[in-house]
């Protein structure tokens, strides 16, 4: 299995009111893509509750069969869809793929 996390940051111009509503959006529009994508075969959402500064604001937890069914997950209409909506929302992201 290949495991793939992404940690999601808000763009810090954002007010700490429309930020969590905007967190809840995201996580929301993630949690649509299992439903629509097969060759996802766990996902889990999280929204960071830490108050650090250098903490990521949402987590997203993936696992699938090989590499092949990553890049198949990746260039899926629906995920490619959340990436140019989530674009200007989170900007900043990191990610990390790996063999469990």
């Amino acid at each position: 299995m290949l495991r793939h996390i992404v940690f999601f940051k808000v763009n810090s111009e954002v007010s700490v009111e429309w930020k969590a509503q905007l967190l809840s959006e995201v996580k929301l529009k993630l949690e649509t893509l299992p439903m629509l994508i097969p060759e996802i075969k766990q996902f889990e959402v999280g929204i960071n509750v830490c108050s650090d500064a250098k903490a990521a604001d949402l987590a997203l937890t993936s696992e699938f069969e090989s590499a092949d069914a990553l890049k198949t997950y990746q260039e899926h209409p629906a995920h490619q869809a959340f990436v140019a909506w989530n674009r200007d929302k989170c900007p900043r992201s990191s990610v990390i793929d790996y063999f469990v």
